[in-house]
């Protein structure tokens, strides 16, 4: 399998910003890229992952925005974690 995710069709526009929401899937794999349609992410996280059984966050998931790739974010977790996303940055 691979890194897979959604994009919610309805985004949220805050004057010059917008909000861009979906899903992620690390189906086999431990992290994976999200475009997000943006052309600068400002902030953006995952939530409700799957897999934090040890309850100590070594199981959990994370966003990561890096400058090297303006738009997109790069979810760092678990092999067969599932969850949401969100971005929030300029169009």
């Amino acid at each position: 399998m691979a890194f897979s995710y959604t994009t919610d069709t309805r985004t949220h526009v805050l004057g010059d910003l917008m909000m861009v929401t979906g899903t992620w899937d690390a189906a086999s794999v431990d992290t994976g890229p999200i475009v997000t349609g943006l052309s600068e992410v400002l902030a953006g996280n995952v939530i409700g992952d799957t897999e934090d059984n040890t309850g100590g966050g070594v199981d959990g998931a994370f966003a990561i925005i890096t400058t090297a790739a303006p738009g997109t974010i790069t979810v760092d977790c678990v092999s067969g974690n599932t969850g949401k996303w969100w971005a929030l940055g300029k169009r």
